[in-house]
Formats: C-alpha cells, structure tokens, sequence
C-alpha cells in the first residue's frame, strides 16, 4: 500500500515568510507613522498657537477697558496692572442742571450725567468713603494722566461712589473727603467732561519657572505696584485677590508699554512664547489703548 505524500512547510520556509513578513511590516510602518506623527507635531502646533493667542486676546480686551493712563508694567516685564473702567460718561459742566465744580470750597459730591449712562449692572456704591480704596465699591475718575497730582494710583483723582440716581436725570454721587491732596473737590476738569465708573484693579502675572499666566481682579489697588506683583500678595490683602488660570505652558512673557502723547494713543507690547514637548509657540502683539482722560 502507497504511503501518502506529506505536506507542509519546512523550516527554512517559515524562517523566510517571517523575515519577508518582518520587511514588510518596517516598510508599511513607514508609510503609516510618518503622516501620524506630522499629525500630531500639527496638533500641538495648533494646541500652542490657540493658547498663546487666547491668552492675549483675553489681555486686549481688558486693556482696551482699562482707564486712560492707567496701565503700568512690573516684575521686570513680567505682570501689567491696570484699572478696568466698568464704564463712563460726560459729567454737566455748567448750568442748567446739576453742574460738577472743581472748587474745594463748593464740597460738591454730586454732578449730573450728559447723555446717560450704560452697563451698570457691575456698579456697587458704598457709604464708606474707603471703600474705593479697599477695592469694595465703584470709583468715579475724573481726568486721570497718571502724572502726580492726577493719578488714581495715588487716589489723587478717584473718589467712592455712593450713589447711582437713575432719574432722569441720571446723576452720580461721590465722597469728597479721601482725595491724596486733601481737597474736597477732584483736582483738574477733563478737557471733554468725561469720567469713568472703575470697578477693579486687574493683574496679569507670568510664571515662567511654573509655566503659568494668571488673571487677578476684586482686591485692594495699591499706590505701589511692588505691593502687588506676586501671587502670595495678592492673595494676602485685607481684600484678596481672585484669580483665573489665562495660559499654561508659558515659556517666556514679557509686557512693556509706551505711553500716549496728545498725538498718538498708547501701546501696550505683549511678548508670549508657549512650549510643549521641545516646540514653541511666540506671539507678538501690539495693543493700541486710547490715553484721552
């Protein structure tokens, strides 16, 4: 009786399927990695751009409400503060109606408003006349440069406001009694009778070493900027300070700004480089910020 013909594959055989095989799965890998791993440097690229952007378009549009010469730069570069003006108006000049005089001897605490005024829903008035400074109520501005004797800073131009009457007319009450001079009256009329209503002084602070940039607001202004620009004294103020995390991956920021002149508005310059995984991100971007008190 014939023996059947045994069948298979020998071991030499199977050796050389599995090193074809092994070929080519390394040429296919190829094929296939290459455009996942553009994919995903693309998707951090995009990940990088978005934050860096973010963050200075959140920094623009609160300096573009910040209070005309308001604005200043510290931590050598690294945080910029500045008073937000929740909003404003044109304060009477003359008579007829409820004028504002900038005599001492007037002690006038009151004025009415041209024209009306909008967005008060963040306006909160105080009997307290050191609730402006203690950063717990709204502060009326008047014609704030930013130069001494006109710096709200120094609480040379800003007042408290105590009340809001919806009228009409709309006026405005304010506590004469807590300018720096010691007047009771605000130091110097703005050329166009405007005022701004500031709710808050804003701080943006960069963390490089920690790779974050933070937003503060709701705390205590102080004349000196040096009194505010770390996050331990922020937070440690008899009004402490809120904060918001804007960017993480911060590599390197850097403000400065230019004041305006009666020609040219201001310009705040924002420097920011975000990094993940060895990559980085570096935008630039000049934000013009009106300087007209």
């Amino acid at each position: 009786m014939r023996n059947r013909a045994q069948t298979g594959f020998t071991l030499v055989e199977l050796v050389v399927v599995i090193l074809l095989s092994g070929i080519l799965s390394v040429v296919v890998m190829q094929f296939i990695t290459a455009p996942i791993d553009v994919y995903v440097d693309q998707s951090r690229r995009a990940r990088l751009v978005d934050t860096a952007q973010s963050a200075i378009q959140r920094l623009a549009y609160d300096v573009r409400r910040a209070v005309p010469n308001s604005i200043r730069v510290g931590c050598g570069g690294a945080c910029v503060e500045f008073m937000r003006a929740a909003t404003g108006g044109r304060y009477r000049q003359s008579p007829p109606g409820d004028a504002l005089s900038f005599l001492p001897g007037d002690l006038d605490s009151r004025f009415e408003v041209v024209g009306g005024i909008s967005h008060t829903a963040d306006i909160t008035t105080s009997a307290d006349p050191d609730a402006c400074a203690d950063g717990t109520a709204t502060c009326v501005v008047i014609y704030n440069t930013g130069f001494n004797g006109s710096d709200l800073w120094n609480a040379d131009n800003r007042a408290t406001l105590t009340a809001l009457n919806a009228g009409p007319p709309v006026t405005l009450e304010f506590d004469n009694s807590r300018f720096a001079g010691g007047q009771t009256a605000f130091p110097a009329q703005s050329p166009g009778q405007r005022f701004f209503l500031t709710d808050t002084a804003v701080t943006y602070l960069c963390d490089p070493v920690g790779g974050s940039i933070r937003r503060y607001w709701g705390y205590s202004p102080r004349a000196a900027q040096t009194d505010v620009d770390s996050h331990s004294e922020l937070l440690a103020l008899a009004n402490p300070a809120e904060h918001a995390l804007v960017a993480d991956k911060a590599a390197v920021c850097q403000f400065s700004y230019a004041p305006g002149t009666p020609t040219r508005n201001a310009v705040l310059t924002a420097r920011l480089a975000v990094t993940e995984a060895g990559e980085s991100i570096t935008l630039l971007e000049q934000i013009s910020v009106s300087n007209l008190p």
